[in-house]
Order: structure tokens, then sequence, then C-alpha cells
């Protein structure tokens, strides 16, 4: 060999193909070949080796690839799904307050509309546009009680309360036009919020005074039995009653027994579960309903509203 070459050959080894590379060697003064260095090698072994660590790396970095894009998929998911679930309960607010405030202002424009036509017809629909206003301040704060429940729980502020004294307060406050009312109260503490409580007895009571009037006999007056013992609040009246049956329709939001909205049952039954309560419903003898709202016992409403949160 007279130049510096370096050959490359293929050669035969059996169902495999080995290569042999040959490098020659000079005589330092004269510059002639004086032998060569050949060296031959199977690269398959190696080359499948290289193959399968390609693979094996390949497949962790996808595998890796997945999972990191399902844990941050999950993380997101997580950290995004309360604000999901506060967008939520503020469009099933303002869906509420919709809802509800059609009614009393369809009452009233009709109304004046009436008595903008005929002014002797005035003191006819101020009646009316009296209840309207009246219903409007309920809906409105039954709507901002709402809120509250659906807000955090720092808006919860169960009390040591006499549960007896803040219905018989409530009671004070109906009608007393068309009314009997007959009130059973023993004394009672209980541990709930002053503010929700009071809310879940008035529409307890506007309930049965609504709805309590003999069926058939429009114009006569409501006959509501009112009670307090323990933890719990009875409220019966002499309406066209109502089935046990028919009282998770009553209490979904929009369901009423007729005439008026459905809020207010669906906002006394929320108020019971954040005090560890129930709401419970069961026709009453001789005709009627009566409405059973038990608070839960002390230190339970705590325990509630935070399992809720």
């Amino acid at each position: 060999m007279d130049e510096d070459v370096t050959l490359r050959e293929e050669v035969p080894a059996g169902d495999r193909t080995a290569y042999a590379v040959a490098r020659p060697i000079y005589h330092d003064e004269t510059q002639q070949t004086t032998g060569a260095v050949v060296v031959i090698g199977d690269p398959g072994r190696r080359m499948a080796e290289h193959t399968r660590l390609t693979y094996a790396v390949l497949t962790g970095s996808g595998l890796l690839t997945l999972l990191a894009a399902f844990t941050g998929h999950l993380l997101s998911g997580r950290s995004l799904r309360p604000a999901w679930q506060a967008l939520e309960a503020q469009e099933r607010l303002l869906a509420d307050a919709a809802h509800e405030l059609r009614t009393p202002v369809a009452i009233m424009r009709s109304s004046m509309d009436v008595a903008g036509t005929d002014p002797r017809s005035l003191p006819t629909h101020l009646p009316r546009i009296r209840r309207a206003t009246d219903r409007l301040t309920d809906v409105v704060e039954n709507v901002l009680t709402r809120g509250r429940l659906q807000d955090s729980a720092a808006s919860f502020s169960p009390v040591p309360l006499r549960l007896d004294q803040l219905v018989e307060d409530a009671c004070g406050e109906l009608p007393p036009a068309r009314l009997t009312l007959t009130m059973r109260l023993d004394e009672s503490v209980v541990d709930a919020d002053p503010a929700l409580t009071r809310v879940a007895v008035r529409n307890l009571l506007d309930n049965a005074l609504r709805h309590g009037r003999t069926p058939g006999d429009p114009h006569g007056g409501a006959e509501i039995d009112v009670s307090v013992r323990g933890h719990t609040v009875s409220v019966a009246d002499r309406g066209p009653g109502v089935a046990a049956e028919e009282l998770p329709e009553l209490t979904e939001r929009f369901r009423s027994r007729g005439g008026g909205s459905g809020i207010g049952l669906s906002l006394v039954r929320e108020i019971a579960a954040a005090h560890g309560g129930t709401l419970t419903a069961r026709p009453r003898p001789g005709g009627g309903a009566v409405f059973l709202l038990a608070l839960g016992p002390a230190g339970q409403a705590r325990h509630a509203r935070a399992g809720a949160s």
C-alpha cells in the first residue's frame, strides 16, 4: 500500500455482516509500508443495544410527557374548580332574582297601567301594589340570603340562640287580619345563625299564610299553628296539604304549592342543611300540611357548614 489510506470492507459473518477496517503502517525513515492494522468488528449487537436504548428513551419521554400533561390538567382543574363553582353560583343567583322579580313587577306595572287610564280605580289597585312591593322586599331578602349561603363559611356565624323567642318575634310580624294563630313555644336554645334562621322561619310562616286558607273559601282566613319543641320548629296550616313525597319537588327552585314562587321553601331547606338539620313535611290531620324545620344540635352547625365548604 503506497498511499496513506484507510480501507473499509464488509466481511460475511454467517447471518450477519461484519466490517473490516485496515490502516497501513509506514517506516519512519523510508516511508515504506511495513505493515497494517486490521480491525474486524460486528456492530450488529451494539446497534441492537443502541436501538433498544433509543426506543426506551422515546417511550419514557412519551410517558413522562403524558404524565406531565395529565398532572397539569388535574392540578389546573382543581385550582379552577372553586372559580367555576363560584361563577355557577352567581349565575344561579341571577337566574333566581330574575325569575322571582318577574311576577311582582308585572303586577305593579299592570296595576299602575289600569290606574293611569282610570284614576278612580287607584284605591282598588293600591293594595295590590302594596302587596307586590312587600313581595319584592321578600324576594330581595331571599336572594341576598341565598348569596350568603353560597358565599364562604366566613359569612356563616352560628351562636347560642333562643329559638322560641325568634319564632315568637317572627309571628308578631304577621298581619293580624283574617289570621288565626296558635303558638306553643317551649324554651329552646340552639346553635344557629340568627339572620339565616329568621329568614327560614319567616319563609315557613309566609308559606303557611299564602297557602293556609281552607280550599274553596278564598275569602276565609288562614289558620296557622306554630310550635317549638327541642330543636324543631313546626308550622301547620289548613291549606290544600302536601304529601311527604312531594316535598323534594316543592323545595326545588321555582316550585311552589300554587301561586307565588318556590324559592322560599328551597331556601329553608338550604338553611336547614347549613345547620346540620332537615326540612320535612307531612299531611295535617283534618286537612292541611305540617312543615318541620329541624336544626342540628349545638355545635353541629359549624361542622355541617365546614363540611359543605
